[in-house]
């Protein structure tokens, strides 16, 4: 197993979208994919979960994408995946080791093999470069909602966004993915890992009672991509602080048999350092003893 590099992956993507000419959203895989002269063919995928495809031939390097999934964002970032198997230095030579043509099931999914996981980041950097999504969230509402403004700017999957959103974020935010009563995975911004001593949400964990286990428990409320949000804390998720308070946005992802959760607050600081500074001024400001002037 080769060592995964992710970040070395996700810069080379920026790297991409910068050097094709991007500097705004929306960037488009299929513009980059038609400047190399690749053939990109739009085409039912011929086994449940393949999303697309790579072929190299000697006349050429074609892709294609499943089309059963009937969403532009989850095309937009497999065709991408699949750019990242052509720049990516190594993958070429790895995927014609055993034949010239490589599935995928793109899609940040765990135990993919090292090769799955970087084409899946590259993609990411690519459609979501860094600086484009910290400038984007900056000016938006804090939540849920802001990663679906940043989704439909970017023309890219809520999923993929919010993940980035995560790793981008100006502010603490936390992505939940969730089927059922367990959890999928989850991604903490940089700030929201600063808020306490957490604990770390892994695959197969079992989700709090909280309105998210409430939501997955109707299988219609994820098939029609309902939504629902409520107040919790972080004692509820992450056996952190439970005075600190959380906005718990749940919505349903449709077709892909998923839930997502954003977990944020308008109450909390850019840089939790602030609210540590705030709470010692508090208990400071409780024993400094205060005379009566003018008694």
């Amino acid at each position: 197993m080769r060592k995964f590099r992710l970040e070395w992956a996700r810069q080379q993507g920026e790297r991409k979208a910068k050097e094709f000419g991007f500097d705004d959203f929306p960037i488009d895989p299929f513009a980059i994919a038609e400047k190399e002269e690749i053939l990109i063919e739009p085409k039912p995928a011929d086994a449940p979960g393949v999303s697309g495809g790579i072929i190299f031939l000697n006349t050429g390097t074609g892709i294609f994408y499943a089309t059963n999934i009937d969403n532009c964002g989850f095309q937009r970032f497999t065709v991408g995946h699949e750019l990242g198997h052509y720049f990516l230095d190594g993958h070429p030579e790895e995927i014609q080791k055993s034949g010239s043509w490589h599935i995928s099931r793109a899609g940040f999914r765990e135990g993919d093999n090292s090769i799955e996981l970087e084409a899946d980041h590259f993609a990411s950097g690519l459609l979501l470069p860094s600086r484009l999504v910290s400038n984007f969230l900056g000016n938006q509402t804090i939540g849920l909602e802001g990663i679906k403004a940043l989704s439909d700017k970017a023309k890219c999957s809520l999923t993929a966004t919010a993940i980035r959103a995560a790793e981008c974020s100006p502010y603490p935010v936390a992505v939940v993915v969730s089927q059922g009563k367990q959890v999928c995975y989850a991604f903490l911004s940089d700030g929201f890992k600063k808020l306490g001593r957490l604990s770390f949400l892994r695959k197969g964990s079992m989700l709090p009672d909280t309105v998210t286990k409430k939501f997955n428990s109707n299988p219609e409320n994820v098939r029609y991509a309902a939504s629902d949000c409520d107040v919790t804390t972080l004692a509820d998720w992450f056996d952190g602080p439970a005075s600190v308070e959380l906005d718990e946005e749940v919505i349903g992802l449709g077709s892909y048999d998923l839930t997502m959760t954003v977990l944020s607050s308008d109450d909390l600081p850019e840089d939790p350092d602030e609210l540590e500074d705030d709470e010692d001024l508090s208990l400071e400001a409780s024993w400094t003893p205060k005379f009566a002037y003018g008694r």
